[in-house]
């Protein structure tokens, strides 16, 4: 399967393409988009765990001591 970090385009195998038709069609989303196209194993798409932006932002933002 292959699908997109940014929207919800994805490809699989059981969509009854060639690889070389999935890649092709991958690489068309990414050229359309400027997206982020990834592959996987599975037949579903992965999931991201769901984190709140503030706490990343804070975590980057937060002066290290050491």
């Amino acid at each position: 399967m292959k699908y997109c970090h940014n929207c919800d385009w994805a490809i699989r195998e059981t969509d009854g393409y060639t690889q070389h038709e999935r890649s092709k069609q991958a690489l068309e989303h990414y050229l359309e988009t400027g997206h982020t196209i990834d592959t996987s194993t599975t037949a579903i798409r992965p999931r991201v765990p769901a984190v709140c932006e503030g706490v990343i932002l804070e975590e980057l933002l937060e002066p290290t001591t050491f």
